[in-house]
């Protein structure tokens, strides 16, 4: 069973964090993005999902993490690729992916800064829509 608007955020420890780490305070609002290396909506997605973090940087916290325990390399290389400066994680053993319950990929929790959920998005809906959540959370 997945997260429900309200729930709290799982600690984002158990995974192999292989770019960055992440900030575990919760003093500003969280995104956290899921993806992997053979997801082409994931990977056309990324330059995006970049852009938007960057435009929020400092206003919100944010870290992408690679589902599939997939090549440490590549994985870093993909995301610096795209633009992603975000601290990347691989949940080699699906700890984390499973505390979210994700159905599909790419999948976008947003965070309070309470640490409760107020938004999650999963599959290839536009980047715009999350956006509008971010912005309406950091009124």
């Amino acid at each position: 069973m997945g997260l429900r608007i309200g729930s709290e955020m799982p600690k984002l420890d158990n995974i192999n964090w292989v770019s960055g780490y992440p900030e575990q305070q919760a003093s500003k609002p969280y995104l956290v993005h899921f993806w992997t290396l053979d997801c082409s909506s994931c990977i056309e997605l990324m330059p995006d999902v970049a852009a938007l973090l960057n435009r929020y940087d400092g206003l919100i916290h944010t870290v992408s993490i690679n589902l599939e325990g997939e090549d440490e390399e590549e994985v870093i290389a993909k995301a610096k690729k795209a633009g992603i400066e975000a601290p990347v994680g691989i949940d080699e053993e699906t700890l984390l992916s499973d505390a979210f319950g994700y159905n599909f990929i790419p999948a976008f929790y947003l965070f309070d800064a309470n640490g409760n959920m107020r938004y999650f998005q999963q599959g290839q809906d536009h980047v715009a829509t999350l956006e509008q959540r971010i912005k309406r959370l950091l009124r």
